[in-house]
């Protein structure tokens, strides 16, 4: 019979095996991203060759043959005028002499070629943290709750509590219009209505980017809305509440109620959702446990809820993804960023460094990040 400390060393070494089998069979989606740049660089030699060879070679062919289309017309009238004149003949087999001496030069064209230089950091490692100094930063006191949307476009965040402003690339306030309602909890853009959608306690508003009208949502009231986020077709919904429900609405047929999930399905009794967001089918959900004091951060099935994987995280958390199937956690508490893979696993740690209180996190195209704080928003580029 085995000791438990010979067990306790065969499931190292059982460990250890099973890390092997996974190391051997590693296959990055970044071997994709290095295939289409290895293409990408492929086909700009390609261009930059056939360019070089339209401006040495085949211009000059254009027009030496037009030079030589000319020189066949004289000779062809001063043979149709049976002109025999010496001075044309020597003036034409003048200019033959020269096209042909333009010929060889073209027939022999050498050229100097430099070679290609590959910078041994064209292709690097990706770091998020630290992430850089911010590009761009607006100092702009938010309300007491707050959040942030984008589109391709604009930036949308509230201005004190009462005005709703839309910002350009430069965090320019470049539109505003006045906000009477409650704290806004969530902002997000949902492409099939082509509005923004604002989530208070007791609205969920529509706006419209080009007029900057608020329009109330056709969802009815019954609970106290916390956050949310949208796929093509379904909005979901949480409640702010000690044990979180996630409501579930379609975007194509004028909100209709599709779905209610509710806890334990959603979370535990003394659990509260933090953040939903949506990407290609899965939902990302921090999860607060009050007797803890702390969260764990899920990634769920949109369609059954089913828990695809779990991490744990310490405080109060706010989520985006990055890298079209990564995610980056907020913790409000701590003031700290996570970085997790697709599967699920801790790839780096941080503090923010610019010592001001998070709000919200949310991706602003393929390499921006936007960081909301109580005295304003950073613009983050990734490395």
């Amino acid at each position: 019979m085995s000791s438990p400390t010979n067990l306790n060393l065969r499931h190292l070494a059982d460990t250890v095996d099973q890390l092997a089998v996974r190391l051997s069979s590693i296959q990055p989606s970044s071997l994709e991203q290095l295939e289409e740049w290895r293409e990408t660089a492929y086909r700009s030699i390609d261009d930059y060759c056939d360019k070089k060879r339209h401006e040495l070679i085949e211009m000059k062919q254009v027009h030496q043959r037009k030079e030589l289309d000319h020189l066949r017309q004289k000779v062809n009238n001063l043979i149709e005028k049976h002109d025999d004149k010496q001075d044309h003949y020597d003036s034409i087999n003048h200019d033959i002499q020269l096209a042909e001496i333009k010929i060889n030069e073209l027939e022999h064209l050498r050229l100097t070629v430099h070679k290609l230089p590959i910078d041994g950091h064209l292709i690097v490692r990706r770091h998020l943290f630290p992430l850089p100094h911010p590009c761009s930063t607006i100092h702009l006191k938010v309300g007491l709750e707050s959040a942030v949307g984008t589109n391709n476009k604009h930036l949308l965040v509230d201005r004190e509590g009462r005005h709703l402003c839309l910002l350009d690339r430069n965090l320019t306030v470049v539109k505003e219009t006045s906000f009477t309602h409650d704290g806004i909890h969530g902002a997000f853009w949902a492409s099939t209505i082509a509005r923004f959608i604002i989530i208070t306690f007791k609205e969920i508003l529509l706006l419209d980017e080009t007029t900057m009208k608020l329009e109330t949502c056709p969802i009815p009231c019954k609970v106290d809305w916390w956050r949310g986020t949208c796929s093509e077709d379904i909005l979901f919904l949480s409640t702010v509440e000690w044990g979180s429900s996630i409501y579930e609405f379609n975007l194509r047929s004028s909100f209709k109620a599709v779905k209610e999930w509710h806890s334990p399905v959603t979370c535990k009794k003394e659990e509260i959702v933090c953040d939903l967001k949506y990407n290609s089918g899965f939902l990302a959900i921090p999860i607060f446990n009050k007797h803890k004091v702390e969260s764990r951060f899920e990634l769920r099935s949109a369609a059954t809820l089913e828990c695809i994987w779990s991490v744990r995280a310490h405080g109060r958390c706010r989520c985006c993804s990055i890298d079209m199937d990564q995610w980056l956690l907020m913790d409000h508490d701590d003031c700290r960023f996570f970085h997790i893979s697709a599967d699920g696993k801790l790839l780096e740690a941080d503090k923010y460094d610019q010592h001001e209180q998070l709000e919200d996190i949310i991706p602003w195209g393929k390499d921006d990040v936007v960081v909301l704080t109580k005295k304003g928003i950073n613009l983050h580029k990734l490395n």
